[in-house]
C-alpha cells in the first residue's frame, strides 16, 4: 500500500475542531462590526444562547470564548481595548504599518493601546503624542489642517489623567487642556498616560474621535527611513517638513516605499528628541 503523508495521519480531535470552529465565529462576527467592541459574555449570548440557563454552564462558554478572543490578539487580529472589551484591528494601508480606532460617536467609546508614536484627532486637530524614552514624558504636537498652523506644546505630559476641549483655560483645573479648533466639544477626550500604556476615553461626543498609532513593525520602518533621512538632509532643515515631504515622495516614486508624510514627520521629531535627550 502506497505511504501517505504525515499530515494524513495527523487528526484534530474533536474538541480542537469545535474550539478552531468557534473562533472563526467570533472573528466573523468581530469582522462585522469593526468599530464595535465585544465582550465575552454577550458573544456567549449570542454563539450559545442555551447556556444561559445553566450558569456553570455558560462560565464555561465564556471561559472558551475569552480563550478564543486572546487568540484572535496573538494572532494580530483583535486587540483588547479594556479589561474585558475586544475590536478588529484596522489599518489605514496594504502595507499595515498604521493601526486606527474610531471611537465615540456610533462606535465604541475606548481604545488602550502602546506606542511611543500616535495621532489623536478630534474635530480638525491632530495631536500628535512623541514619547521621551529617556524622560519617560510626552512631547505633543497640534496640527489645525484647515487652519495651516501648528504648535507644540510648552509643557510635557507626565503620567496621569487628562480632559481635552475646547473650553477657555481654567486655573483650577490642571488636568484640563483647551484645545481649540471645530467639531471639538467642551469635555471631548479623556486620555490617561501611565508608563508605555495609554487609554483614551472619547466623552461620547456627535462625531467621535480617531486613534491612529504605528505598528511595532511600522515603528521600525518608519525609524530605518528617518535614520537614512538625517544622513542625506542639510542639518538647518531638519525640522523642515517640506525636505521630509520630498523624501517621502521619493521613497515612492524610486523605491514603492510607502510613508504617511505627516506620521513621517512625527518620526522625525522622535528621534530628534532621543538624540537631544542625550
Amino acid at each position: 500500500m502506497a505511504s501517505q503523508p504525515w499530515g494524513f495521519l495527523l487528526e484534530r480531535s474533536p474538541m480542537e475542531v469545535a474550539s478552531t470552529d468557534q473562533k472563526s465565529k467570533i472573528w466573523q462576527i468581530l469582522e462585522q462590526e469593526p468599530h464595535r467592541v465585544f465582550g465575552a459574555q454577550a458573544l456567549a449570548a449570542t454563539l450559545k444562547p442555551a447556556a444561559a440557563k445553566d450558569p456553570q454552564q455558560q462560565q464555561q462558554v465564556v471561559n472558551e470564548i475569552t480563550a478564543d478572543l486572546n487568540r484572535l490578539v496573538e494572532e494580530g487580529k483583535a486587540r483588547e481595548v479594556a479589561d474585558g472589551l475586544f475590536k478588529t484591528r484596522l489599518f489605514t494601508n496594504e502595507t499595515k504599518h498604521i493601526e486606527h480606532a474610531y471611537i465615540g460617536g456610533m462606535g465604541n467609546t475606548v481604545f488602550r493601546f502602546r506606542s511611543p508614536i500616535f495621532r489623536l484627532n478630534i474635530g480638525v486637530i491632530s495631536m500628535f503624542f512623541i514619547r521621551s524614552q529617556r524622560e519617560g514624558n510626552w512631547m505633543v504636537l497640534v496640527r489645525d489642517t484647515t487652519a495651516g498652523t501648528s504648535y507644540c506644546f510648552r509643557m510635557r505630559l507626565k503620567d496621569g489623567t487628562y480632559r481635552f476641549g475646547n473650553e477657555a483655560e481654567r486655573t483650577e483645573e490642571k488636568d484640563y487642556i483647551p484645545i481649540v479648533g471645530r467639531y471639538i466639544e467642551k469635555q471631548h477626550v479623556t486620555m490617561t498616560l501611565r508608563g508605555k500604556d495609554v487609554f483614551v476615553e472619547d466623552l461620547k461626543t456627535g462625531r467621535g474621535s480617531r486613534v491612529d498609532l504605528l505598528t511595532e513593525q511600522g515603528l521600525v520602518h518608519y525609524q530605518e527611513a528617518v535614520t537614512e533621512f538625517l544622513k542625506t538632509v542639510d542639518p538647518s532643515r531638519l525640522w523642515d517638513p517640506v525636505s521630509g515631504g520630498r523624501y517621502v515622495l521619493d521613497q515612492l516614486l524610486h523605491h514603492k516605499r510607502n510613508f504617511e508624510v505627516t506620521f513621517f514627520g512625527a518620526a522625525v521629531d522622535s528621534v530628534l528628541l532621543q538624540k537631544n535627550a542625550q
